[in-house]
């Protein structure tokens, strides 16, 4: 992801707006960019910070809800990939107890004279 892209993402990032694929590419850039990061950071000062100082009595720690948000996404990728990577290993299972279910049937109709090979 190129600065350009990551910077189009911010808005959409602090609005919960970014898909799975668009958080793990904008979260790996982040991680990775301070110009980008330091982007972040103002956006979400400006956005989030204008509204809850609006909201509160003005003592509101920006950059600890900045650094949660962040923690949370990676929390986020983080469920998503255990999910996935649960996803193929059941999938692996059933298709492994299928083959042997049937391998089992093959051999029963075998010895009950079914099949003559």
């Amino acid at each position: 992801m190129t600065c350009l892209e990551a910077e189009k993402l911010v808005i959409p990032y602090i609005n919960d707006r970014l898909s799975i694929a668009e958080l793990e590419d904008f979260m790996e850039h982040i991680e990775m960019c301070g110009n980008c990061r330091e982007e972040l950071e103002i956006h979400y000062m400006v956005d989030i910070g204008l509204k809850k100082l609006d909201e509160d009595d003005g003592t509101y720690d920006i950059v600890g809800d900045l650094k949660r948000r962040l923690e949370e996404s990676a929390a986020v990728l983080r469920r998503f990939l255990a999910f996935q990577i649960m996803k193929y290993a059941v999938g692996t299972l059933m298709a492994m107890a299928l083959l042997v279910t049937s391998l089992l049937q093959i051999r029963i109709w075998h010895q009950a004279g079914f099949l003559f090979f």
